[in-house]
């Protein structure tokens, strides 16, 4: 199959192919600095070695505060801050998954177009030829468009959910923090 793809990026569908993989160049630029900043920068947030991790940042908003109610909000704020780092980007995984998927579809259709021209005015031999080119074309776009599309989506959904994780974390130790903040009430 790679053989038979790669011969696909000098046929006539070869302009879907590149830019399939111009998609895909982009979706593996994302997923790297995502994973980055969601696994590797956090994790040594986690252990000590870097202060300014997500969690870090939110709580040092409360500390600084006056009151609980007054922690709570600046904590808020830096949440939302903390919201946008951490889910950044992400989306454009999502994106580019459905965008790689159509391109590819876009390139079967191109294909079949090609392949019922050859259906005209042509010799048999030119006519089986280009038949068979069309529909090359069409199954080599279509295969390339899911082999990039369909990672790109797991990958945003394996993504989201990290990072829903991470701010579930943050928020859970934020409340911590404006809970001990207050003052105990009497009773």
């Amino acid at each position: 199959m790679t053989s038979y793809l790669l011969q696909a990026f000098s046929g006539p569908g070869a302009i879907f192919m590149w830019v399939i993989t111009a998609v895909m160049a982009l979706g593996l630029t994302v997923l790297v600095e995502r994973c980055w900043t969601l696994y590797l920068s956090n994790r040594r947030a986690a252990a000590g070695a870097d202060a300014r991790g997500e969690l870090a940042r939110v709580l040092a908003a409360g500390r600084q505060a006056a009151s609980a109610e007054a922690a709570w909000d600046a904590m808020g704020a830096a949440f939302a801050e903390a919201e946008e780092r951490l889910q950044g980007r992400i989306g454009y995984l999502g994106a580019i998954g459905n965008i790689a998927t159509m391109l590819g579809l876009l390139g079967t259709v191109y294909g079949l177009i090609l392949a019922f021209g050859a259906l005209g005015d042509t010799s048999a031999g030119e006519r089986a030829v280009q038949l068979s080119e069309g529909i090359s074309t069409a199954m080599a776009t279509t295969a390339y468009g899911l082999l990039v599309g369909i990672p790109a989506l797991a990958a945003h959904a394996w993504l989201q959910t990290r990072a829903q994780q991470l701010l579930a974390g943050i928020e859970a130790g934020a409340g911590r923090l404006a809970a001990s903040l207050r003052p105990p009430t009497e009773g």
